[in-house]
């Protein structure tokens, strides 16, 4: 996998947030959107969690109208 590079920081409550970053896996363009967390008793970064998704560029599309209709109030898709 190479260098990610970070889109997005959306906090998600005092000691997680939700990174949005680009990156290449074996010649595949994608994006992850991972939690990560701050240690309870650290002052340091954010460490990255098992929970998030990673999809191909080319299904961005599809993510965000999903995220729209959400937005929207949930109509079906």
């Amino acid at each position: 996998m190479s260098a990610s590079s970070i889109v997005a920081t959306v906090m998600k409550n005092n000691v997680e947030e939700v990174r949005v970053s680009l990156t290449s896996f074996n010649g595949f363009d994608l994006v992850d959107i991972r939690t990560f967390a701050r240690l309870i008793g650290t002052h340091g970064e954010p460490m990255p969690t098992k929970r998030g998704v990673c999809l191909g560029r080319d299904r961005l599309p599809e993510l965000i109208q999903a995220l729209i209709q959400a937005q929207e109030g949930g109509t079906s898709c």
